[in-house]
């Protein structure tokens, strides 16, 4: 009986369907040779971060080998480019590496994904993840949440960080400010009060809990009076002292007379504030 599968390797046993398998290698390259990933999601690398990782390669050896998919003469990393980087400072020549073939049109979607799975990503970097596999490649909420594994809520939650006025934007990527901060000042909507109330948790170190009452209380807006000849351009007005002062303003009255309430949140927001409207550089 002639045994035809003898010789030909476990590729045999394998459907065509797992031609991930029967595309990847593993192998050792000259750290030279690997080229960073354009698409590379990370905004920032933390040179603290690197250089403590570099001490453990130095003495551990890189233990996770980086994923990379050939390309001309070199070789693009598709998830590691942290790790690559600390091998250089560790002074390695070759890096261990999962060489996989990916076609062109996948690799962005593929990078993204799996950094999401696979690096320790802030909620910022995430939150441009989802928004570039929306606006690049065309997913609906729902199917992103499909494919990132999360449920259609979470992902919502992390694009409307993208909302927040830049300021807001630096504190949550510099962890001054938690994911569920910043969800609490997203639902706020108006730039001003939301730099308003970012001060506020510097300030005094504020809780999730207590943000989310705080921005309760700001969303009620003020009451104002059910009166004859209420000018509606009022709150134009109102709208741009918010902008300008960047904190909450109130006026109620008509085009003849009212009155104004300026809210400050701290001493400090006060000083600002008073230096804002004597015209002096806050």
């Amino acid at each position: 009986m002639t045994k035809k599968a003898l010789g030909k390797g476990l590729g045999v046993f394998l459907p065509d369907d797992y031609g991930i398998l029967k595309d990847e290698r593993y192998a050792e390259v000259e750290i030279e040779a690997l080229v960073p990933n354009p698409s590379q999601p990370r905004l920032k690398f933390d040179s603290r971060s690197i250089e403590e990782l570099a001490q453990s390669i130095k003495e551990s050896g890189l233990i996770q080998p980086l994923l990379v998919t050939p390309e001309d003469d070199h070789y693009k990393i598709i998830v590691g480019e942290r790790r690559w980087r600390a091998a250089q400072k560790a002074g390695l020549k070759k890096i261990p590496v999962l060489i996989r073939s990916i076609p062109k049109e996948k690799q962005l979607e593929f990078s993204l994904i799996e950094n999401l799975h696979r690096e320790d990503l802030n909620p910022l970097e995430i939150a441009l993840v989802y928004q570039r596999l929306v606006e690049e490649l065309g997913y609906t909420h729902e199917e992103l949440a499909e494919r990132v594994g999360k449920d259609r809520t979470s992902v919502t939650n992390y694009l409307r960080l993208l909302t927040l006025p830049k300021s807001v934007q630096d504190c949550l990527a510099e962890n001054k400010i938690s994911m569920g901060h910043a969800r609490a000042l997203a639902s706020l909507e108006n730039p001003g009060l939301q730099g308003a109330v970012v001060r506020r948790i510097l300030a005094r170190d504020l809780t999730v809990r207590e943000v989310e009452r705080l921005v309760a209380r700001l969303k009620k807006g003020p009451v104002r009076p059910k009166q004859p000849g209420f000018d509606p351009d009022l709150k134009a007005v109102e709208e741009d002292l918010i902008r300008v002062l960047g904190t909450k303003v109130a006026i109620s009255g008509s085009h003849k007379k009212g009155t104004i309430r300026i809210f400050y949140f701290s001493l400090d927001d006060l000083n600002r504030i008073y230096e804002k409207i004597k015209g002096e550089k806050a």
